[in-house]
């Protein structure tokens, strides 16, 4: 879940992004004023809530690599443990 959490929230703030700098480019400062005010606070909070979505996702996706890689280390410790308490079988 948070693979794909992160990979939405990226994607939508790039999608936002990228369309402020086409409407920027395109009409600019008169474009900006010609945005009724609800229209630019919504863009506003969409921003803000990827952004947060994104801080969220990827502290979420750390947290998960690092309980992989600790239940790896334990893994591999215990299967040495394992293997170190096998005895060459002696011939007779």
């Amino acid at each position: 879940m948070a693979i794909h959490g992160l990979n939405i929230s990226m994607a939508v703030f790039t999608a936002l992004s990228a369309y402020g700098l086409l409407l920027y480019f395109e009409g600019g400062a008169d474009a900006a004023n010609a945005t009724p005010l609800h229209v630019t606070l919504s863009y506003l909070a969409a921003i803000v809530a990827c952004i947060a979505g994104i801080g969220f996702f990827g502290v979420q996706l750390d947290r998960r690599k690092s309980e992989e890689r600790l239940e790896e280390a334990a893994r591999k410790v215990a299967e040495a443990a394992r293997k170190g308490r096998r005895k060459p079988v002696k011939e007779a």
